[in-house]
């Protein structure tokens, strides 16, 4: 049956495609809504702008769209499963930016399950244009930040001001400036790639075209950022630090060079004789579609998207049978009891939660912390950005990690050694669990969690022993090391197995 007159099938599944991610991953969706809304970083507050951006590329294109064949593909929703079930591995790991940077893919598979690979190839750029709104930058953060540290310091010193850098801190007579990842003009190189991109693509220019109109913008954008900083510099030279830019705000400020510098492109860009229009792409014919092919494809690519979130809700209903574990009493250690010390850590939401002390003969006070989560999801994960296993009132001043002996095993810890506003140093080794196992932190004992996490519940938690460095160090050490030997073998009993 042909397609009636007014009607534009593939331009509904592609934007249905888009709402249905959106609505479907909405724990994801909220995130990113608040990554757009940081006013703190202000990395991606551009992101609504490159969501309506995305938008207008697909509307623009809604007649070619309208004359695409639509041939659903089982590959396609092969693919959607596939993204779908990674996306709730992340998310049971709490490993929020690749589920943020998932989105785009499953709306790319789904328009392929639901329109066929010709749909998805027509609509891939205003798809994965969505990624100068989602946090895939932020790895040229670093060499970003050095390199605008040493432009600066070598602009000021062309200028005569004694200046000289430590790190990432330029200082002059008047005092100091820290070039924080905040201020390296990351935000502005990726609103100026977004704008170069969304130009070459919209003017049809060819690929060497566009990578001169990318190399363009990211050296204004540098520039831009460059002479921001060089200016509020001088500004706190010339007025003993008392500057508006350098008391209140130089925020806006760079925004307002960055429209001139908009201005630059716009004036260069229209001055390379090279730059040509490709032709544009033939318009395929339209063709016509099963009267039942359209709904059993929609159906089948909804269904796919919706085996993550689906998933996870039967995960979430699943009744967690896991015992409540108590403070344990140790041999040779009095207590538990309430520990004399401020040192609170938070862990939003934990199902389990103490804070228990202990003495010996041989050692001063050492206070035991346990919290631990049967079933993580956002706002409510071992490794939440809200959690601190400083907690109020202390502040970490060093970290590493390294290996412990216990019970003849070696097993991985992280030592911190934290220093409370009152002046105590506290040494804390830190242990994580999964079940009554111990796991090595970091990203790939997360993504065994997420994964044991599809088939049944684990509970993940934190053990952290603190002892205080009075005359030094070493002996609290010592003191962590003996306690530690004895309070791991009864909380985490799976990693040491009686002989």
């Amino acid at each position: 049956m042909s397609r009636k007159p007014g009607d534009n099938l593939p331009l509904g599944i592609v934007l249905g495609a888009l709402a249905l991610t959106a609505l479907l991953y909405w724990p994801t969706s909220l995130e990113v809504i608040d990554f757009w809304q940081d006013t703190a970083r202000r990395r991606y507050t551009h992101g609504w702008a490159v969501l309506a951006v995305s938008v207008w590329l697909i509307w623009r294109d809604r007649s070619t769209l309208n004359s695409i064949p639509g041939r659903p593909s089982v590959v396609g929703c092969i693919a959607v499963v596939a993204l779908s079930v990674a996306w709730l591995v992340f998310f049971n790991a709490a490993l929020l930016v690749p589920t943020m940077l998932l989105l785009p893919l499953l709306v790319f598979a789904t328009i392929g399950a639901a329109g066929g690979l010709a749909l998805a190839g027509r609509t891939a750029f205003p798809v994965f244009y969505l990624y100068f709104a989602l946090p895939v930058w932020d790895f040229i953060d670093a060499p970003l930040q050095s390199l605008t540290t040493a432009a600066s310091l070598g602009l000021l010193r062309l200028t005569g001001i004694p200046v000289f850098a430590e790190g990432n801190m330029i200082h002059i007579p008047e005092g100091w400036f820290e070039i924080a990842t905040s201020c390296n003009g990351l935000h502005f190189v990726i609103v100026a790639l977004a704008i170069a991109t969304v130009h070459g693509y919209v003017d049809r220019y060819d690929r060497r075209s566009r990578v001169v109109l990318l190399l363009i913008a990211t050296g204004l954008a540098i520039a831009t950022n460059l002479v921001r900083i060089f200016c509020v510099i001088v500004a706190g030279h010339l007025t003993n630090m008392q500057h508006f830019l350098v008391r209140v705000d130089h925020y806006y400020f760079g925004w307002v060079l960055f429209a001139f510098s908009l201005l630059l492109y716009v004036f260069a860009s229209s001055r390379i004789p090279w730059l040509r229009h490709q032709k544009p792409a033939p318009t395929p014919q339209a063709t016509g579609v099963a009267a039942g092919q359209a709904p059993i494809a929609l159906v089948l690519a909804a269904a796919a998207l919706a085996v993550g979130p689906l998933w996870s809700l039967a995960a979430i209903r699943a009744t967690v049978d896991s015992p409540v574990t108590s403070p344990p009493r140790l041999a040779g250690w009095t207590g538990p009891t309430p520990g004399s010390w401020a040192w609170q850590p938070v862990y939003a939401n934990a199902d389990e939660r103490f804070v228990e002390s202990y003495a010996s003969e041989r050692a001063t006070e050492v206070t035991l912390v346990r919290a631990a989560y049967h079933y993580q999801r956002q706002g409510k994960e071992l490794r939440g950005y809200g959690n601190s296993l400083a907690g109020p009132g202390y502040s970490v001043r060093s970290s590493k990690r390294g290996s412990a002996t216990i019970e003849g095993r070696s097993v991985p810890v992280e030592e911190h050694l934290m220093i409370a506003d009152n002046g105590q140093e506290l040494l804390v080794w830190s242990f994580h669990g999964l079940g009554d196992r111990l796991e090595t932190p970091g990203v790939a004992g997360q993504i065994r969690y997420g994964v044991h996490s599809l088939f049944e519940p684990l509970t993940a938690s934190v053990i952290a022993v603190a002892a205080e460095c009075r005359t030094d160090c070493d002996s609290a050490r010592r003191t962590v090391e003996e306690f530690s030997a004895s309070a791991l073998t009864v909380l985490l009993p799976g990693s040491f197995p009686a002989s």
